[in-house]
């Protein structure tokens, strides 16, 4: 007969993505996953691979809990500009604690350019996240709320950069004061200038 797990799988991979977030897939031993999971390595092993394997299930996890959780509050948010501030806000919110940054961001600086499966996963997360700022743009221009002129998917993908441009400030260190000017800043290219007349 087959053995019940001793743990609660959601809460061991909850555990294995914090500590991802925290310091990193190269920094991180099989062992400090065992402590942290709070699992034996062979019910590890078993339940969830090896340490890639368990990475990427981390990664996936992270789109399906937190950044889902941004995601639905944005399209909830009535004002766009609104929702706009508040993701970008998002990633600051947090300063001063453990995890610093955005685990995507993270990983696409840590381990995309030599890993293929990565690669693909900070891709598609990343283009996901784009076309959210695409439609954002598109419903605060209808609202008013930002240029007519944009282009939308020109402004999304300035105003993605530049997140992402944040998020990596968040990770290594930056003010506080530092990242709000940086959020302001990012809000204000909502409004591209008046064209010169003649």
């Amino acid at each position: 007969m087959a053995r019940h797990k001793e743990f609660d799988p959601d809460v061991a991979l909850d555990r294995a993505m914090g500590l991802f977030w925290e310091q990193g897939y190269e920094k991180t031993s099989m062992q400090d996953l065992v402590e942290r999971m709070g699992v034996h390595k062979r019910s590890m092993y078993d339940t969830f691979g090896d340490k890639h394997s368990l990475y990427l299930k981390a990664l996936n996890r992270y789109a399906e809990t937190v950044q889902r959780g941004l995601r639905e509050d944005a399209e909830a948010e009535e004002s766009p500009r609104e929702a706009l501030r508040r993701l970008f806000r998002s990633s600051i919110a947090g300063i001063g604690e453990t995890p610093k940054g955005c685990l995507a961001v993270n990983c696409a600086t840590e381990m995309a350019s030599r890993d293929p499966e990565v690669a693909g996963w900070v891709e598609r997360n990343f283009d996901e996240w784009y076309r959210v700022l695409v439609d954002l743009v598109r419903r605060g221009q209808r609202a008013g709320e930002v240029s007519p002129q944009a282009d939308p998917g020109l402004l999304a993908g300035s105003l993605f950069n530049a997140w992402v441009g944040l998020r990596v400030q968040v990770r290594a260190g930056a003010s506080r004061e530092r990242l709000e000017e940086m959020v302001d800043g990012m809000l204000v290219m909502l409004h591209a200038p008046e064209r010169p007349a003649g």
